[in-house]
C-alpha cells in the first residue's frame, strides 16, 4: 500500500514518515528521561539485544541506555524526510549530490 501511496504522492509519504520519525524521537527521549530517573528498573541492567548492537555499531557490552542513542539516528531520518517533502521534483536531492 505504501508503494502505491508513494507513487501517487512522494511528498505526502515523506511528510508522513517525517512525522513518524518525530514521534520516535519523542518516544526515545521519554525512555531516556525515564531510565535516567530510575523509572525503568527493568532496563537498568539489561544488555542491548545483539541485533541492535550490530545495527547501531555499539560495543559488545552495550546496555539498553546505550541503545537509546538511536534517537539521533531517528532525528536524522526525520530531517531527511522533511527535507525531501519540501522539495520540488526539479530540485537536486541534497543527500545525493552526485545525481
Amino acid at each position: 500500500m505504501f508503494w502505491i501511496a508513494y507513487f501517487l504522492s512522494p511528498r505526502f509519504c515523506h511528510k508522513f514518515v517525517g512525522y513518524l520519525e518525530e514521534e520516535a524521537v519523542k518516544t526515545y527521549t521519554h525512555c531516556i528521561e525515564s531510565l535516567d530517573k530510575g523509572e525503568l528498573k527493568m532496563w537498568e541492567n539489561t544488555k542491548a539485544p545483539q541485533v541492535a548492537v550490530c545495527y547501531c555499531r555499539l560495543p559488545a557490552d552495550a546496555m539498553m541506555r546505550d541503545l537509546l542513542a538511536i534517537r539521533a539516528d531517528e532525528g536524522h531520518h526525520r530531517e531527511v524526510n522533511h527535507t525531501l517533502d519540501s522539495m520540488r521534483p526539479s530540485e537536486t536531492n541534497p543527500f545525493c549530490p552526485g545525481q
